[in-house]
């Protein structure tokens, strides 16, 4: 029925935002109970607690949208494209010149030379046209990068939810969640909009995102008030959804936040080296000013003043400002922009989902990644396959023999009791079952379906009568519940089988009694399990006690109990599953490529050491050289012990978090990059602390990935190689652009300030030198910073990029051989070309012979730029990046306009196709002078001091 105000809902939106507006707890507890509690409100809003939105049509979520709005978070504040324009502009060498270029215009229109009043006006106008476009196309770059960031933090922010529909689990997005939802939430999960508490068992809460109060929260039916944005550290338990988007707590301080991206490695790097290079051009911006000014005062010494003299003066300021610009390579931060930007676009669809930038470059440069196991190595596509059940062994599924009543009653009780509510499986015809939740619990579940029991007939019977949940940890490797079962409390367990197996006293015979667990028992199956293990199983046992009707209220335990701990002893053990988890096929090829690359994988895992050494053994990552560690004896060692085993230490088994954090420690120590994946809660710390924190986009909780740098989407390894991959493309790209620019800069100002000191006049004008700045900050970084990664990164050593130089020997000798060819052919034409073409000296016919050649040399030297490390072959994959293709298109059809068309404003004249020719030729040299230049052997980049490294594959084999 219709309420008031129009809305469709008992409880509307003033109503949830008159209680939401309370800052106070204990009043708002108070107004709460005055709009008769938590099971009032739900039923106001039109939702069963069994059935969540009875109505998931579009008309009931349309009103719900309308009425309470939608989960979306406000968008941070950005720079429109006109501030980004005016920003460009905002450089004070930019500045000057414009200021110098309005002088210029006023004075070409005020006192033009004699015989250029109808042109004197065109260069200063010209050049602020120039810069005009300068300051167009690099906010436009800088526009669209901001533009590809926010969508990126859209996604980062886009997780999946899993939430009752019709009765249904199932998930959804977080954008879709709406005031009604009732939403399960476990360890690790974040809570995604604000909401009461319903159901749930140890659930505590960090609040601190919003309280500032580092104590996490415990959350009941007494303190049911849940705050979007925090995170679930113990527990599990569901809500229902009060206030989404910007109604919510976290919505409403989002609103207030602006995303900023801290500068990366690379972008501090270069700011730092264009910052020299630009104190390099203003010194031969100087020298050129002070001497031309000096030839300048000679050469108007001797004639009889005129106000049009002054136009030389502010011509000469001009150059030497033109100079400066071109000299500070501001195109440097722009290249890792642009690089960055596509990069990480390109990873989205290599299902690398990148939070920080910096993790792009460092990534490049990891010599270990501590790897999971567990949906990382292998599918994630849990099935019990073998197994042990009332002392009968069976290897297939279903059973080969029948069990008995009583036995299959504990089976499945045991079993399922102890899964989240949120695990489950669908089964459609002819299509592969789907795994909804944790898949060690959904192969539990679909096992018991095997055996004729549903998981949904058991949930219904016991939900109400969990007395007690102990839920799962890493440090404790098992999850209990206690129910109240026909006149007595039960303890339904399951757990690692070697803890489980030290914790019992009876186990379970085939009829259903209750026998003792003899010694030579327990050696058998300890025995069987390590059969199970050494076949590469996950194992987990199933025990259960019993304790008499009598609770301890004080302690929330059964009466008679130590409270020091669970109970977890006493134990009857009813079996123990084998759970077969598949490597995945493509895993051991990416292992390999990692070891090609000087990457040293290690495994970390919980299982036991066995299923360790069988999985790393079939992936490549455990060789003849290496050592398999379990986590206790890892615990032990000393750092100093620790550091003698770790250059061969390729499996650490039946670890905690703990483990390691402490591992990635040690290896950061040793001045190795780390990379590390985590799915779990307690994983964070690892993660946080590694060079490079990987989660799992899957099986990953909110907590592992807020603490990650990138989020692997689809938890495969050969992800996490592409990701290396990309990062090793990312710094060659921007050492290409480094390379080309610099080469550039070096040939400019040589020919500036040789030209300036020989009295040989200005052979690149400011415009000119503009629109090379054009071509060199922003096309040239578009090019270079778009180039693929190729397979080849991945036969070569690691990098450091934050110790290695940026610019390599072989590039040095590069910048230095082509800079060189360049400034004397550029002499060459500047002193000769008079006599050979038959050209006025000092002409524009003279000057343009020398731009022109300028340019095609930059061109032609873009191609040769493509390769860094002495390739041989540098027109591999050139049509692959079309990107660089059309650009040099674009670059040499503007060149051929400028010159041919570009007349006062460029100071350009036409040119024959001799002319054409040679320039072209004079650019085209650069290529075969690149040849000759990598067959001059450099010495090689020294490694970081303290750094060790394992034998290569070569070395092993030998």
């Amino acid at each position: 029925m219709e309420t008031e105000l129009g809305s469709h809902f008992e409880i509307n939106f003033q109503k949830l935002e008159e209680l939401n507006d309370i800052k106070n707890i204990p009043q708002k507890y108070e107004k709460l109970q005055e709009m008769g509690g938590v099971q009032e409100i739900v039923r106001g809003l039109g939702v069963d607690p069994r059935v969540g939105i009875p109505n998931v049509e579009l008309p009931d979520l349309t009103d719900r949208v309308r009425e309470f709005g939608v989960n979306v978070y406000p968008e941070a504040p950005h720079s429109s494209l006109l501030e980004l324009f005016f920003e460009a502009l905002q450089d004070t060498t930019i500045i000057i010149l414009c200021v110098a270029a309005i002088i210029s215009l006023v004075l070409g229109i005020a006192l033009p030379p004699k015989g250029e009043e109808q042109t004197a006006w065109i260069e200063g106008f010209a050049i602020i046209v120039a810069v005009l476009l300068v300051g167009s196309v690099t906010s436009m770059n800088n526009y669209n990068q901001e533009k590809q960031f926010r969508n990126l933090s859209k996604t980062n922010q886009d997780i999946r939810v899993k939430v009752l529909r019709g009765g249904e689990m199932t998930q959804i997005s977080i954008f879709e969640l709406t005031v009604g939802d009732i939403v399960f939430l476990d360890t690790g999960n974040s809570v995604p909009a604000d909401g009461l508490f319903l159901d749930g068992h140890e659930m505590r809460i960090d609040e601190s995102v919003m309280t500032g109060e580092a104590v996490t929260v415990k959350k009941d039916h007494d303190h049911p008030f849940m705050l979007s944005g925090c995170q679930v550290t113990e527990g599990l338990g569901s809500m229902v959804v009060t206030a989404v988007g910007t109604n919510s707590e976290w919505g409403k301080t989002m609103a207030k936040l602006q995303v900023q991206h801290p500068p990366t490695p690379l972008q501090e790097s270069l700011g730092d080296m264009a910052e020299l290079i630009g104190k390099a051009g203003l010194s031969v911006a100087i020298i050129v000013f002070v001497i031309l000014t000096i030839y300048w005062i000679v050469d108007v010494s001797g004639k009889t003043w005129d106000w049009s003299h002054i136009n030389d003066l502010v011509s000469y300021f001009i150059i030497a400002v033109t100079i400066v610009v071109v000299a500070v390579p501001e195109g440097l931060p722009l290249a890792v922009t642009i690089s960055l930007a596509y990069s990480i676009k390109q990873m989205m669809a290599d299902n690398n989902l990148v939070r920080h930038l910096a993790a792009c470059e460092v990534m490049g440069g990891a010599t270990d990644i501590c790897s999971d196991k567990t949906g990382t190595l292998t599918e994630n596509r849990m099935t019990v396959t073998h197994g042990i059940i009332a002392g009968r062994e069976f290897a297939s599924v279903p059973l080969e023999f029948e069990l008995d009543q009583q036995v299959l009653k504990l089976v499945s009780e045991s079993a399922i009791i102890n899964t989240a509510e949120t695990s489950d499986f669908s089964e459609q015809p002819g299509q592969p079952i789907k795994y909804i939740g944790n898949p060690t619990e959904c192969a539990i579940i679909h096992f018991c379906h095997k055996l004729g029991v549903k998981a949904s007939t058991i949930r219904q019977t016991f939900k109400p009568r969990i007395k007690k949940l102990y839920p799962f940890s890493s440090s404790r490797k098992r999850m209990s519940s206690i129910v109240e079962y026909d006149g007595i409390f039960r303890m339904y367990s399951k757990g690692a089988p070697d803890m489980m197996i030290r914790r019992s006293t009876s186990i379970l015979t085939e009829e259903g009694r209750v026998i003792e667990l003899t010694d030579e028992q327990r050696q058998i199956l300890l025995h069987q399990v390590e059969e199970m293990a050494s076949d590469g199983l996950r194992t987990l046992a199933l025990c259960f006690r019993d304790f008499p009707l009598e609770w301890n209220d004080e302690d929330d335990c059964p009466a008679g109990v130590p409270t020091d701990e669970p109970p977890e002893n006493n134990f009857i053990i009813i079996g123990i599953l084998g759970i077969m988890d598949p490597i995945r096929k493509e895993v051991p090829e990416a292992v390999r490529l990692c070891q090609k690359a000087g990457i040293t994988v290690r495994m970390v895992t919980g299982d036991y050491i066995s299923t360790a050494r069988k999985i790393a053994t079939d992936c490549g990552i455990l060789t003849h050289e290496g050592i398999a560690l379990e986590g206790p004896e890892f615990a032990k060692m000393s750092d100093e012990a620790l550091d003698e085993v770790l250059p061969r230490l390729q499996v650490l088994a039946r670890s905690l978090p703990a483990d390691k954090f402490r591992l990635v420690e040690r290896l950061k120590f040793h001045k190795q990059i780390v990379a590390a994946t985590g799915d779990g809660t307690n994983d964070a710390p690892a993660l946080k602390a590694a060079d490079v924190g990987c989660a799992m986009g899957i099986a990953g909780t909110e907590v592992a990935k807020e603490a990650s740098d990138i989020i692997i989407m689809d938890d495969n390894f050969r992800s996490i190689v592409r990701a290396v991959l990309w990062g090793r493309s990312i710094f060659d790209n921007i050492r290409k652009f480094l390379q080309f620019q610099l080469t550039v800069n070096f040939a400019a100002l040589m020919v500036a300030m040789i030209a300036a000191l020989s009295k040989s006049g200005e052979p690149l004008k400011a415009v000119q030198l503009l629109w090379v700045n054009l071509i060199m900050d922003t096309m040239a970084a578009l090019a270079l910073g778009t180039e693929r990664p190729t397979p080849d990164l991945l036969e070569r050593k690691p990098i450091n990029v934050h110790e290695q130089r940026l610019i390599s020997n072989i590039m040095a000798r590069n910048i230095i051989g082509q800079g060189l060819y360049q400034v004397l052919v550029l002499l060459f034409l500047l002193w000769c070309a008079p006599f050979m073409w038959d050209v006025p000296r000092n002409s524009d016919h003279h000057f343009t012979l020398i731009f022109n050649a300028f340019v095609w040399c930059q061109i032609f030297n873009e191609i040769n730029s493509r390769k860094i490390s002495d390739e041989s072959n540098i027109m591999q994959n050139f049509f692959a990046n079309w990107i660089f293709s059309a650009i040099l298109v674009i670059t040499a059809a503007l060149q051929i306009l400028i010159v041919e068309f570009g007349g006062h404003a460029f100071h350009t004249h036409p040119l024959d196709v001799g002319q054409w020719l040679i320039c072209v030729l004079i650019g085209l040299l650069s290529i075969p002078l690149g040849v000759v230049l990598r067959m001059i052997p450099v010495p090689p980049m020294p490694e970081p001091k303290g750094r060790f490294r394992l034998p290569s594959l070569e070395e092993s084999s030998e």
